[in-house]
């Protein structure tokens, strides 16, 4: 994989370095090209200073380049604990098992993961939020965050087997 980094962006801009990504790195891909976006669910939330929603703002614009969105945002956003459990398990779970790597390529993914922390009391005890004092730092990881809370969750998406015992 690879990452697409805008430091300052906005909603738009970032759709279309996405899709000028898409024709840089793969100028043969053909139309319509099947996208699955992931993020915050805070991004359905429409503000008094603009008309639609991201998400909204995200479909549109997919839309008019011919690409097939699929939208994988749940209604509400999963704890940070529980989505960087997530993330922390892909890499490394209690097993040893690793399912996921990281390519070289992605360095400001990899600087997130050696920098962000959490925040701290005024004791050093770690609290439940990451400190987001670094404005550089958290953006990737959190984006990483969703992608896996949303696919490899820390709960079942489909309830118990039938069957089974407690």
């Amino acid at each position: 994989m690879d990452e697409l980094t805008l430091p300052d962006s906005n909603t738009p801009a970032a759709c279309q370095a996405f899709c000028d990504w898409i024709a840089r790195s793969r100028p043969n891909t053909p139309f319509p090209v099947q996208i699955q976006v992931y993020g915050d669910a805070a991004g359905k939330s429409r503000h008094t200073s603009a008309p639609r929603t991201d998400w909204q703002t995200v479909e549109d614009f997919f839309r008019r380049y011919f690409c097939k969105l699929e939208r994988r945002v749940p209604s509400t956003n999963p704890l940070v604990k529980d989505r960087v459990n997530c993330v922390n398990a892909m890499l490394r779970n209690q097993a040893g098992d690793r399912r996921l790597l990281i390519d070289p390529k992605c360095k400001q993914l990899i600087l997130d993961f050696e920098r962000v922390h959490w925040k701290t009391d005024l004791n050093g005890n770690p609290l439940v939020d990451i400190d987001k004092s670094d404005p550089m730092r958290s953006h990737v990881s959190d984006a990483l965050g969703y992608m896996i809370a949303y696919e490899f969750g820390m709960r079942g998406k489909y309830g118990e087997m039938p069957g089974w015992v407690r």
